[in-house]
């Protein structure tokens, strides 16, 4: 009996040699390593020659939390004392829409909305939005006429807006920065910012026409600020307590907010418009007419499509909740895959609006494929390697660059093209 106990106990401990060994061999294979010169040459290259005031990157890997690349390029005419970091409070804009929809989709989990809800639904206000049309009677958004005569004509919906459609951006909301200076004019001319809340803004936006018919098509702008009303009207608390309610707190993420923290004194907005660099004057962050977000305590009106600060260690946080945590569960695998994954449409070579708040690109793109890409009005991005499974920020506050290059950047396409070139020779 002494004997059969003893090559039990034999085996067992073999099992557990093999098992820690295995553990070990998978531990080491998910480390990745980069040479950060060739990386802070670019950084450091794009600041030096006055393109950028600043560029801070952080990579992690998304499983282990390690620091994979981090590195500051500082203009030190243009900012002379000012201390970026990992937790340095930034506007980020756009960014704010990703998390505005995973909250959305949170609520759908939970049966408390569906994607085919008719947005009157919630927000009868908008039960009779007029849309504004050309000479012809087209939308404007497909109008075929360079000039658009003011005022246009309107006329009424003639189908039914959906919550699918404020997630897709074919809702027909906009930004005052279409080809239709009448268009732009109305939305500058309500001051929709100074809404005091919600409600307010619901009755700013229920006068002011749409750019096409719900459905119609693709049309950039304030889809995701419309989800978040309609979020607040589902709940009944604003869209900061849900966010706090359902992200914040019980996940622990520090590093996002709609209010700015206590003691900050956020970065100045840069432009490179005119060629060199400058602070922005009042006026020209022109998606709202000219007006920028509130930031302040008492401020009760959060834009679910732009209204946010945030870290870069916050927004880390928050993709690893998304993607890599398998200890807090904020979204099902499933719906994270269904935001994440490429739409129904023909294959190309860049890649894809998810219609979840990601910008997916191609498995054939020329050095970055099947990422997962967020970015914001001032040039904050981030994005998720799933292959590789790493997390990686990219931050400035600079509205327009003279590196601009469609909806990138020379800057970011020599930056991640070198990165990907180093990831891809490196054999886990």
């Amino acid at each position: 009996m002494a004997h059969q106990y003893d090559s039990k106990n034999y085996i067992f401990i073999i099992f557990l040699n093999i098992f820690f060994s295995y553990s070990c061999i998978s531990e080491k294979n998910t480390e990745i390593t980069l040479d950060p010169k060739p990386l802070d040459m670019i950084l450091n290259s794009y600041v030096e020659n006055g393109t950028w005031p600043f560029l801070y990157s952080k990579i992690e890997h998304g499983v282990t939390g390690k620091i994979v690349y981090e590195h500051l390029a500082i203009n030190r005419k243009l900012l002379p004392k000012q201390n970026i970091n990992n937790t340095t409070w930034m506007r980020i804009w756009s960014m704010s829409k990703l998390i505005t929809i995973s909250l959305a989709m949170d609520l759908m989990e939970e049966g408390l909305l569906n994607v085919q809800d008719p947005v009157q639904k919630y927000i009868p206000e908008f039960s009779n939005l007029m849309v504004s049309v050309d000479a012809d009677g087209v939308s404007i958004s497909n109008s075929k006429y360079n000039n658009f005569d003011c005022p246009h004509t309107y006329v009424k919906m003639d189908s039914l807006m959906t919550i699918n459609h404020l997630l897709n951006h074919r809702s027909g909301f906009y930004y005052a920065s279409t080809p239709s200076k009448c268009l732009n004019d109305i939305l500058a001319k309500n001051n929709i910012l100074e809404a005091k809340n919600g409600d307010q803004l619901i009755d700013l936006l229920s006068v002011i026409p749409l750019i096409q018919q719900p459905g119609e098509g693709y049309f950039y702008g304030m889809n995701t600020s419309v989800l978040g009303l309609l979020l607040e009207r589902v709940t009944g608390k604003s869209l900061n307590q849900i966010f706090v309610d359902r992200i914040a707190t019980p996940h622990q993420i520090e590093g996002l907010s709609y209010i700015k923290p206590e003691g900050i004194n956020l970065i100045p907005t840069f432009t490179g418009r005119d060629g060199a660099l400058r602070k922005t004057v009042d006026g020209e962050l022109d998606i709202f007419g000219g007006k920028v977000p509130s930031y302040t305590s008492e401020n009760k009106l959060f834009l679910g499509g732009e209204g946010m600060l945030g870290t870069v260690d916050g927004y880390i946080k928050f993709m690893r909740l998304l993607f890599f945590n398998k200890k807090e569960i904020f979204l099902e695998k499933r719906t994270v895959n269904r935001m994440s994954r490429k739409p129904n449409v023909e294959d190309n070579e860049y890649g894809y609006s998810t219609g979840y708040g990601f910008y997916l690109t191609s498995s054939t793109h020329k050095y970055e494929k099947n990422i997962l890409r967020v970015g914001g009005y001032e040039k904050t991005t981030s994005w998720v390697d799933r292959k590789n499974k790493l997390i990686g920020t990219l931050f400035s506050q600079a509205n327009e660059t003279q590196d601009s290059d469609g909806l990138s950047t020379q800057m970011e396409q020599d930056f991640k093209k070198e990165l990907y070139r180093q990831l891809n020779n490196i054999q886990l």
